[in-house]
């Protein structure tokens, strides 16, 4: 499996992982395609893409901090057979890329009801810090 950072060339790729061309939360009203390349040209943001046998197999991204000394997981996400294993071999080149920008603190937010996420976390030994609860208004 080889894990990198995401880059325009894997744009199509990334989207036929997600099998979607919008995300569909209720609290997110963007495309796919804009929101991957927001992650992959922002120097702050990250996204990087697992793959096997020529098709991504798993998914990381977030935001650096630098100046802050943290990281934001967005989310991390995974398909196939062995979803563990690429979930925790995804983190493990993660927080090697964390530590080369000296990065101290990786985090996260997820709703208490994504219980996918909450497992991967989990999986990855990340504590629970408190409890999430998002609030919206439409205009």
């Amino acid at each position: 499996m080889e894990i990198r950072q995401a880059t325009l060339k894997d744009l199509k790729l990334t989207l036929e992982y997600l099998g979607k061309r919008t995300i569909n939360r209720k609290s997110w009203h963007i495309r796919h395609k804009k929101f991957i390349l927001s992650y992959i040209k922002n120097k702050n943001n990250f996204f990087f893409i697992a793959l096997k046998d020529g098709k991504i197999v798993g998914t990381i991204n977030g935001e650096l901090w630098v100046d802050k000394g943290f990281a934001y997981i967005g989310e991390v996400s995974s398909k196939g057979k062995d979803k563990k294993k690429i979930v925790k071999e995804m983190f493990e080149y993660f927080k090697m890329f964390c530590k080369k920008k000296k990065i101290k603190l990786i985090n996260t937010y997820v709703n208490k009801k994504n219980k996918e996420l909450m497992k991967n976390y989990k999986l990855l030994n990340m504590k629970k810090t408190g409890e999430y609860i998002g609030f919206e208004r439409e205009i």
